[in-house]
C-alpha cells in the first residue's frame, strides 16, 4: 500500500505547543470573526456573503482534516457539498421533510459517498487517487442534468427551507448566527481531535506511516475515518447552503467550485485549524468584496498557487505560525523541568518480558540473500544485542521481528505464538515496541505530545470522547499527559518536555524515541541503534536506562556498534556476518572469538 501523501501540498501542522502569548492565527480569526459579524448587521448583501463564508469554511475544515492532516488530496469535496445539497433539496421540498432532519440525511449521504470514494484510496498512490476524485466530481455534474426527473435538471429545486427550532425561524442574520455557531463548534471538536492520539496517527500517516503502524495504529481504518468525517462534513454544509440559497441548480456546481475548497485549504494553511478560515476571508470573501476580481478568479487560484508555493509554501496560517515563532519568547520553564531523571523510574511499570523464538529464519530482496537460516532465542527480561559488519542483515532481523518485513522462510515465536505473516500493527498490540535507525518523530509536535502517541494502543477513550472532551477522556489524557513527562524525565530531557522535536539534536531524538516506545509498557523493546548521536556522558545514561528497563521485566533486543556499551549491559550476544549467525553466546565469549575479531577487522583468525 503506499501512503496517499501530497508533499508538494501539505504542510506541517501547526505551531508548537505552550506559547506564552495568543497565537497571531487565532487573534486574527477572532477579529475576521468581529468583523463579518458586524458587517452582516450592515446591510442584505454584506449578511448573505458571509453567511455563506461560514458555509464554505464548514466544507473546508472537514477538507482540512482529509488533505491537511491525513495528507490525502480530494479534488471531490465539492462534489460532496453537491450531493448534500441536493439531499437537503429533495427531502425537504419533494417529501416534506424538516430542514433538520434532512440535514441529517445529508451528512449521511456525503459520509456514505466519501466512504466508498475512499476504499480505492487504501491501494493506490496519490495522484490516482486524485484521477478517480475529479472523475466522481465530473460524474456527479453530469448527473444532475442526466436525472432532471429527480433533479429538476437545468431548472433546479425551489422553495427550499430555512431551519427552525422550537417555533424559531432561522432567517436572515439568524441563519448567518446558526451557521457560524456550527462552524464554531466543529473548530472545537477538531481542536480536540487534533489534539489527540487521532490527530498525532493522521500526521503520522501524512509523513509516512512506518511510526504509525508500530505505535499500533490501523491505517486503513484511520483514513477510511478521515473520509467519514470529511464527506458528513461537506454533507452538513451542503444542508446549510441549499437552505441558504433557496434554490440550487446544476450551475451552482461547475468543477471549479471542488477546485476551490482545495485551494482554500492548501493557500489557506493546510493542518492548521485556523488555515480554512484565513483561506475563506483571502480566496471568496475578498474577491466577493472586489467585484472587478471576481471574473479572474481561476486565474487568481492559479498565480496564488504559485506564489504560494514559493513564498508561502505552508500557506497563510503557516506563515504567521512562523512569524509567531520568532515574536515569541520560549515557553518559560514547566514544572517538568525541574523531575529528577529518576522520577521517571516509577513509571517504568514492571511487566512479564516476553520471550523470542527464531527458527531458520530467512529474508530475500529479489536474488539477495539478506538472511540466510537465522535461529536464536532471547530469555524474557534478558537484554540481548546484535552487532555484525554493516550489511549483515541487522537492522533487517528486527524489521522482521516487528512484522514490517515478510518472511521468505523460518518461523518467529513470540511467547510460543506465531507471529510470521502478522503486519506490524497487530504485533505492536502484543507487546512489541521499537525505535528506528533513523528516529522516526513528529518535528512539529512537542517532545510531549510525541511521547504520548506511543500509548495510542493503551488509550481505551472513544473518539467521540476524545471529540466532545467527556470525563474519561479528560483524565486519560491528564493521566498520560504526567506519565510521558515522568519518562522524559528519566531520559533527561523533562525540561524541553514543550519544544519542537526537530529542534533537538540527532541523538537526543532517538532517547524521545526510547520514551515514546517505554510509554506503550513493551513486552519486549527492539532498539535499533540507540547509541547513534550520543556523547560519551549520555551513552553512560543510555546504559543506566537500559538496566533500569531490564529490571522492570522488559526484554530488550538492541542492534548497536558501540561495542563497550554491548559488552557492559548485554546478557547475550549475537553476531551476523552475510546475513548467517558468526557467533553467539555472553560478550566475554563473543567478543574474544577469533572468527568475530577476523570479521571486524579482516585480520587473520
Amino acid at each position: 500500500m503506499k501512503p496517499l501523501i501530497a508533499t508538494s501540498l501539505v504542510s506541517p501542522q501547526r505551531a508548537g505547543p505552550g506559547l506564552a502569548m495568543p497565537s497571531l492565527s487565532l487573534v486574527a480569526c477572532a477579529l475576521m470573526v468581529l468583523v463579518a459579524a458586524g458587517t452582516a448587521l450592515v446591510n442584505s448583501y454584506y449578511l448573505l456573503l458571509m453567511t455563506f463564508a461560514a458555509i464554505y469554511m464548514v466544507a473546508a475544515m472537514g477538507l482540512n482534516l482529509l488533505t491537511g492532516y491525513a495528507g490525502i488530496v480530494s479534488i471531490a469535496h465539492g462534489a460532496l457539498v453537491c450531493v448534500g445539497t441536493y439531499a437537503t433539496a429533495i427531502a425537504s421540498v419533494r417529501y416534506g421533510w424538516g430542514f433538520w432532519p434532512s440535514a441529517v440525511l445529508s451528512a449521511s449521504v456525503g459520509l456514505g459517498f466519501s466512504v466508498v470514494l475512499g476504499l480505492p484510496a487504501l491501494r493506490l498512490s496519490s495522484w490516482y487517487f486524485v484521477l478517480i476524485t475529479i472523475a466522481f466530481t465530473l460524474a456527479v455534474t453530469a448527473m444532475l442534468n442526466d436525472l432532471r426527473g429527480f433533479t429538476g435538471g437545468y431548472g433546479g429545486i425551489v422553495g427550499i427551507p430555512k431551519p427552525s427550532l422550537a417555533g424559531v425561524r432561522f432567517d436572515g442574520f439568524g441563519l448567518f448566527a446558526l451557521v457560524g455557531g456550527v462552524a464554531a463548534l466543529l473548530w472545537w471538536v477538531m481542536h480536540n481531535l487534533i489534539d489527540s492520539r487521532i490527530g498525532w496517527a493522521l500526521q503520522s500517516i501524512r509523513e509516512g506511516d512506518v511510526r504509525a503502524r508500530a505505535n499500533g495504529v490501523s491505517t486503513a481504518r484511520l483514513r477510511l475515518f478521515a473520509f467519514a468525517f470529511s464527506g458528513a462534513v461537506a454533507g452538513l454544509a451542503g444542508a446549510f447552503y441549499a437552505s441558504a440559497k433557496g434554490v440550487v441548480t446544476p450551475e451552482d456546481f461547475s468543477f471549479d467550485f471542488s477546485i476551490f475548497f482545495l485551494f482554500v485549504v492548501v493557500l489557506g494553511g493546510p493542518a492548521r485549524l485556523s488555515g480554512p478560515m484565513l483561506g475563506v476571508a483571502a480566496f471568496y470573501v475578498l474577491p466577493e468584496l472586489l467585484d472587478s476580481l471576481k471574473e479572474y478568479r481561476m486565474i487568481a487560484y492559479g498565480v496564488g498557487l504559485l506564489a504560494f508555493s514559493v513564498f508561502l509554501p505552508e500557506g497563510l496560517a503557516g506563515a504567521i505560525a512562523r512569524f509567531d515563532d520568532r515574536r515569541q519568547a520560549r515557553r518559560a520553564t514547566s514544572p517538568a523541568a525541574t523531575l529528577p531523571r529518576d522520577a521517571g523510574a516509577a513509571t517504568v511499570e514492571p511487566v512479564r518480558g516476553m520471550a523470542l523464538a527464531i527458527r531458520g529464519l530467512a529474508k530475500d530482496f529479489g536474488g539477495v540473500r539478506a538472511l540466510d537460516g537465522v535461529s536464536l532465542d532471547v530469555q524474557p527480561g534478558s537484554i540481548h544485542a546484535i552487532v555484525g559488519p554493516n550489511g549483515s542483515g541487522k537492522t533487517t532481523l528486527l524489521n522482521m521481528i516487528s512484522g514490517f518485513y515478510p518472511a521468505s522462510a523460518g518461523s518467529i515465536l513470540l511467547d510460543g505464538a506465531e507471529v510470521v505473516g502478522r503486519g506490524p500493527t497487530s504485533i505492536a498490540r502484543l507487546g512489541v515496541q521499537r525505535t528506528f535507525q533513523t528516529p522516526k518523530l513528529l518535528g512539529e509536535l512537542s517532545l510531549l505530545e510525541n511521547v504520548r502517541f506511543g500509548a495510542y494502543a493503551r488509550e481505551r477513550s472513544s473518539g467521540l470522547e476524545i471529540a466532545f472532551r467527556l470525563p474519561r477522556a479528560r483524565h486519560e489524557a491528564a493521566a498520560l499527559d504526567a506519565e510521558a513527562l515522568r519518562l522524559l524525565a528519566l531520559v533527561g530531557l523533562a525540561g524541553r518536555a514543550h519544544e519542537h522535536a526537530a529542534l533537538l539534536p540527532h541523538g537526543q531524538q532517538r532517547l524521545v524515541e526510547i520514551a515514546r516506545a517505554l510509554i506503550g509498557r513493551p513486552k519486549l523493546l527492539l532498539l535499533d541503534e540507540p547509541a547513534a548521536g550520543l556523547s560519551m556522558g549520555e551513552l553512560d545514561e543510555l546504559g543506566d536506562l537500559m538496566r533500569t528497563i531490564r529490571r522492570m521485566g522488559t526484554t530488550l533486543i538492541m542492534v548497536e556498534h558501540h561495542i563497550e556499551l554491548v559488552a557492559s549491559i548485554a546478557n547475550t550476544v549475537t553476531v551476523l556476518d552475510q546475513g548467517r549467525i558468526l557467533a553467539e553466546g555472553t560478550p566475554e565469549q563473543v567478543f574474544s572469538s577469533a572468527a568475530v575479531v577476523h570479521a571486524y577487522t579482516g585480520g587473520a583468525r
